[in-house]
């Protein structure tokens, strides 16, 4: 997302405009979180997750055609809801799958695969940009989140038991 904002920003002539759409986007993922962490959890933690990532796909998808700068603000401010949200679930949903020995290990695991798929998310975003423009690498932000919404609702299907109720206080 960081690689396409800058790019629509720079593609409309106004670079500095770059540091206001972040803000916006920055500033309901701190609403998202509190808002997330103050409400009481209802469900599945699988559900939140995939609902979350469904209403992230469904968010950034007016990105690929929105071109006026205050509705391109506006919608990264909706995007910006859901991912503390689903940081907290992946916390949630970790915690509740592996065996507390292993727990730190498994943290490790999960922030090592996120850091890897945020920088190759942003070369692959980087060359979408070069040849489409930043509506194109906005494309590539919602394919990304389309996928995790599929992964997520593949993990609707397993068996397996969902997170205590003591895990998802102390995370949620």
């Amino acid at each position: 997302m960081q690689v396409s904002v800058a790019a629509y920003a720079v593609g409309r002539g106004v670079p500095d405009a770059a540091a206001l759409l972040y803000f916006a986007s920055n500033c309901t993922n701190l609403v998202g979180g509190w808002a997330y962490g103050a409400w009481c959890h209802g469900g599945s933690p699988r559900r939140r997750q995939a609902a979350t990532a469904a209403g992230l796909t469904l968010a950034s998808l007016p990105l690929i055609f929105l071109d006026a700068p205050l509705a391109v603000g506006a919608t990264l401010a909706l995007t910006g809801l859901a991912v503390p949200v689903l940081l907290i679930l992946a916390s949630v949903l970790t915690e509740s799958s592996v065996p507390r020995a292993v727990l730190t290990q498994a943290f490790t695991w999960g922030n090592s695969a996120s850091a890897a798929g945020l920088a190759s998310a942003a070369a692959v975003a980087g060359r979408v940009v070069d040849t489409g423009g930043a509506h194109a690498g906005f494309g590539v932000a919602a394919g990304a989140a389309a996928v995790m919404t599929v992964l997520a609702l593949s993990g609707l299907r397993d068996p397996s038991p969902d997170v205590p109720k003591s895990s998802a206080l102390l995370l949620g």
